[in-house]
């Protein structure tokens, strides 16, 4: 049995004082929006995205309800992420153009993400169990200022978050994942006042996660919401009738989405539902001893600066892990945990990020229960970390611009050769943000702040200045490096050389996010299972060259992955 203790929280109302509204609001918006630098297709699950979406808005019902990609089933995934980042495109594409259009999906996702997230932790923080323990002559936070503190907290955890800056900006299903994760969350924290309908809400959630990349991380979700439901002590209302409104909002999507294609597509949905079937059920399997080493050692920066608070929130509530604001999100990530033993190693880091929201809620209420001295050190990680971080990518910049620092420079131009660093306009949003960081860090230096969101402001703002200045700066020179521009214009220019103008090829061993960056960057077209194609593009990974190869090998720079067109076959 617990023992009753008093709540180690312990914050002072000036330490809880208000972060403004419109200064959270603004660095939400510049995170995010940076992300519209990115003009081109830079990884190969971003590829496919777009390639899905686009698959979607030029397609029929069948490209609607089973994802592919110009005919090809692409069935590792499911529909939910394809469906929001097409209906911006249909929306939105005529003035933002395709991919901006496409982009602008990503600031739904991450508006919807923090929303959940702000919301489950404000939820949470205001019940009487969570509140600061109570001074002998007053000026402990009032419920309110712990609960907008603590929530606000929270969100800039995500923001901070080191695994998040690595998806955030692309509208894929990992991203759609997230949010679906922060939204079972937020579903068991609503249950707290309205059972049924907040049971119900984290139920969908987990079934819309199933949705995305995983199936497997919608069915952990969904456990983590059951076990909420059943163990939570503060839910009202019949447990098994909460139980039973927590299944239906699961099956809801999924019936919805596998119901609709199999009667409107049948035929199709006989080719796709196997091939989707047999990709979810090998993410199913006991994890391999690499899988397991890959996955603690990925969260250990992947979960920064979050997890040693969340971690300390555990210890310091160690007597009290019944209260509810500790218990839920322990729940959801005590699920996360044991799911680690039952992945596939290539899906291990879906499970980082379905842990991202609750690792944020704990740690938010970590922070109410560290010491100044403890509280001083996220202050100086953030400080150090970003500092660096900020004057790296300036100097490899300024290298590049130029010529001093000639072994800096070397390594900018072999990476991105023919990129063109000229000194305009374009830096002055980044020249922007480095100078605000810097008065940060003065203003940190020179002054002893006792507010507690000072050290998650800190690391969401440094995170903040370093997206935008390396976008800022180095948007072409990614571009040129990640890129398949080059190799979509010098295949297409083979294509038409070698069989004419419009000659569609068969790319069944490539995988979707390349067939989408061709087709995009090159205007490619890739036959459909079974119909004949004269040529084939092949991918290698070495110098060996295709006996029959009809080219010469077309590649980007720096990487040992080459193309060749060959002789085609029938599909």
């Amino acid at each position: 049995m617990l023992t009753q203790r008093p709540t180690p929280a312990f914050m002072s109302q000036e330490a809880a004082r208000r972060l403004p509204r419109f200064a959270l609001a603004l660095l939400l918006a510049v995170f995010i929006l940076s992300s519209f630098w990115a003009d081109g297709l830079w990884t190969l699950r971003d590829a496919a995205g777009f390639g899905v979406a686009q698959s979607m808005t030029n397609g029929g019902l069948e490209a609607w309800l089973l994802p592919q990609i110009q005919g090809t089933p692409e069935a590792e995934i499911g529909p939910l992420a394809g469906w929001a980042a097409a209906l911006f495109m249909k929306l939105f594409s005529e003035l933002l153009g395709e991919i901006g259009a496409y982009r602008l999906t990503s600031v739904f996702w991450f508006l919807f993400t923090s929303v959940a997230v702000w919301s489950t932790a404000w939820r949470l923080a205001r019940r009487a169990e969570a509140q600061p323990v109570a001074f002998a002559f007053g000026g402990q936070a009032a419920p309110v200022s712990f609960a907008r503190t603590t929530a606000s907290c929270a969100v800039l955890f995500f923001v901070a978050s080191f695994g998040i800056a690595t998806r955030q900006y692309e509208p894929i299903a990992d991203t759609a994942l997230v949010a679906a994760a922060a939204w079972a969350l937020y579903g068991a924290a609503w249950a707290l006042r309205r059972p049924f309908v907040g049971a119900f809400v984290s139920g969908l959630a987990a079934g819309g996660a199933a949705l995305t990349t995983s199936f497997a991380c919608g069915f952990w979700l969904f456990l983590s919401a059951l076990a909420a439901q059943a163990v939570l002590r503060a839910l009202g209302g019949s447990r098994l009738l909460r139980i039973s409104f927590t299944v239906l909002g699961f099956a809801a999507p999924l019936i919805f989405w596998i119901g609709t294609a199999c009667l409107t597509v049948p035929d199709a949905a006989e080719v796709w539902f196997p091939l989707w079937f047999s990709n979810q059920a090998q993410h199913l399997e006991p994890a391999s001893a690499a899988a397991i080493f890959w996955l603690s050692r990925t969260a250990v920066w992947f979960l920064l600066p979050m997890w040693p608070i969340a971690l300390w929130a555990l210890y310091s509530w160690r007597r009290q892990l019944d209260r509810t604001q500790i218990l839920l999100p322990s729940l959801f990530l005590a699920a996360i945990v044991f799911a680690g033993f039952f992945i596939r190693y290539d899906a291990a880091g879906n499970l980082l990020l379905i842990s991202i929201a609750p690792t944020c809620v704990l740690a938010a209420f970590g922070l109410a229960s560290l010491r100044r001295s403890r509280e001083n050190l996220l202050d100086w990680f953030a400080l150090s970390v970003f500092t660096v971080a900020l004057l790296t990518v300036w100097l490899y910049w300024l290298a590049a611009l130029t010529g001093m620092a000639p072994k800096m420079a070397k390594s900018v131009y072999m990476l991105a050769p023919g990129l063109d660093v000229t000194l305009d306009w374009s830096i002055l949003a980044p020249l922007t943000v480095t100078v605000i960081w810097f008065v940060f860090v003065i203003w940190r230096l020179t002054h002893r702040p006792i507010v507690v969101w000072r050290g998650p402001w800190l690391s969401a703002a440094g995170m903040t200045a370093v997206a935008v200045t390396l976008l800022g700066l180095w948007h072409e020179g990614i571009d040129v490096n990640r890129s398949y521009q080059g190799v979509a214009r010098a295949t297409a220019e083979a294509i038409e050389s070698l069989a004419g103008t419009g000659t569609k090829i068969d790319g069944a061993d490539l995988p979707g996010g390349i067939r989408a960056a061709l087709h995009y960057y090159g205007g490619i077209d890739f036959a459909r299972p079974g119909e004949k194609a004269p040529l084939k593009l092949v991918r290698v990974r070495s110098d060996y060259a295709p006996a029959k190869a009809l080219t010469e090998a077309i590649s980007r720079p720096h990487t040992d992955e080459t193309f060749y067109l060959v002789a085609g076959t029938i599909r």
